[in-house]
C-alpha cells in the first residue's frame, strides 16, 4: 500500500481558509476513512511533494512515484501521532480499472466519432461549447491533410500538441485556457454531454482510451529515457514514434555525443506491422525495417532504391530489412508494464 504523510496540517474538506492563517479552534481533523482529492503540484525530490486538496497547499512525503498534474484519491488511514494517507487511485490508473486492452481504439482517428455524429439530429457538436467544437473540427480537418509536402512536419506537430497529454499537469498549474484547448477536453466534454448515446459515447470513448494509454506510457519510471508521442494519422491503423533519450553521463566528444535513435512502431493495412529504428551520427543514417513476415521484408527491400532515392539530407550509410516485428500496441504495453507485473499497480 503506498501512502502519503502530510508534512503540515491538513484543513477540513471545503475549507477556503488559507492554510497560512492556520488551523481555528472550531476546526476538526479528518476522521479515519475519510476521502479527499488531491492534485500533484510540486515533486521537490527526497519523496517531498506538495498538493493541492481543496484549494490548500500541502506538503507531504510519499514512496510513491508521483508526477505533476496527478490527480489523487486519498483516504485518512490514521490520525495518531500524525496523519497517513492511503493513495486509493489516480486519474490515469481508475481509468483502466476493470477496463479490457482488446477495448483500445485502433488509433487516436476521429473519423469514426464524426461517422457517429451523422446519425444524429440535430448534430451534437453544436450542442457542445464553441471551444471544443472548434477543436474537434480542427483537428479532424488536420487529420485530411497530406503528409508528402514540405509542411507534413509541421502538421503532425499541431496534431501531437493538440492532443492533451498534458491536460492534467496544464490544470494542476492553472493553465486553464490551454488545457480547453486540447483534444482530451474536447473528448470528455463530449463523453459527458453524450454519456446515454450509445454509439457516439463507445466512439467518443474509444479515442479517450487510446490517447490515456499513450499517458500512460509517460507516468512510467522508465520513461525519462524515452519520449513516446503517438502518431494520430488515418492512414496508420495503429502507431507511435520513440525519441530515445541519451543518458548524460553517456554523452562524450565525438561521434557518439552527436548520436540519436528513434524508432516508429506502426501498424498498416497492407504492410501488417512494422517496426522502423534509425540511427542517425556524424556518419550518416541507419535505418532497419522489421516486417511481420519475411515475405513483407522482401517486398519492402525490392524498393530500397527508391528510399534511398528521397533520403536527400544526410548520407544513408545502412539499410535492412528483417521479419520479426510484432503488434506495435503490444509492444507499448510491455514496455510500460515490465514482465510479470500487471496493468494496474495493486499496491495503490
Amino acid at each position: 500500500m503506498d501512502t502519503i504523510t502530510p508534512l503540515s496540517s491538513i484543513l477540513p474538506i471545503g475549507s477556503t481558509t488559507s492554510q497560512s492563517q492556520g488551523r481555528s479552534h472550531g476546526q476538526q481533523l479528518p476522521a479515519a476513512g475519510q476521502t479527499f482529492k488531491a492534485v500533484v503540484l510540486e515533486a521537490n525530490g527526497n519523496n517531498r511533494f506538495v498538493l493541492d486538496i481543496g484549494g490548500n497547499r500541502l506538503s507531504a512525503s510519499s514512496e510513491a512515484k508521483l508526477t505533476p498534474g496527478q490527480i489523487l484519491r486519498l483516504q485518512v488511514t490514521k490520525t495518531e501521532p500524525q496523519i497517513e494517507l492511503k493513495i486509493v487511485t489516480t486519474d490515469t490508473l481508475n481509468r483502466f480499472a476493470g477496463r479490457s486492452l482488446t477495448l483500445l481504439g485502433k488509433n487516436i482517428d476521429l473519423s469514426a466519432l464524426f461517422a457517429a455524429v451523422e446519425n444524429f439530429n440535430p448534430p451534437p457538436l453544436q450542442l457542445l461549447t464553441p471551444t471544443s467544437r472548434s477543436v474537434l473540427e480542427s483537428f479532424y480537418s488536420l487529420q485530411q491533410n497530406s503528409l508528402a509536402e514540405k509542411d507534413g512536419g509541421a502538421i503532425l506537430k499541431q496534431l501531437i500538441d493538440g492532443l492533451g497529454l498534458g491536460l492534467e499537469h496544464m490544470l494542476a498549474k492553472g493553465d486553464k485556457d490551454a488545457a480547453v484547448h486540447t483534444l482530451k477536453a474536447a473528448l470528455l466534454e463530449m463523453a459527458h454531454s453524450f454519456s446515454s448515446a450509445e454509439h457516439l459515447a463507445e466512439a467518443t470513448q474509444k479515442v479517450l482510451t487510446t490517447l490515456e494509454l499513450f499517458q500512460f506510457a509517460q507516468l512510467q519510471p522508465g520513461s525519462t529515457s524515452q519520449f513516446i508521442f503517438p502518431l494520430p494519422l488515418p492512414f496508420v491503423e495503429q502507431g507511435y514514434l520513440i525519441i530515445e533519450q541519451q543518458e548524460e553521463g553517456s554523452k562524450s566528444s565525438g561521434s557518439e555525443a552527436e548520436e540519436s535513435r528513434f524508432s516508429l512502431h506502426l501498424t498498416m493495412s497492407d504492410l501488417g506491422n512494422l517496426r522502423i529504428n534509425f540511427l542517425h551520427n556524424s556518419e550518416g543514417l541507419f535505418i532497419r525495417f522489421h516486417a511481420d513476415s519475411e515475405e513483407k521484408a522482401a517486398f519492402l527491400a525490392a524498393h530500397g532504391e527508391d528510399l534511398k532515392a528521397v533520403i536527400t539530407n544526410t548520407p544513408l550509410i545502412g539499410l535492412a530489412f528483417s521479419g520479426d516485428a510484432s503488434d506495435p500496441i503490444n509492444d507499448l504495453i510491455r514496455s510500460i508494464v515490465p514482465e510479470g507485473s500487471s496493468m494496474l499497480d495493486t499496491k495503490v
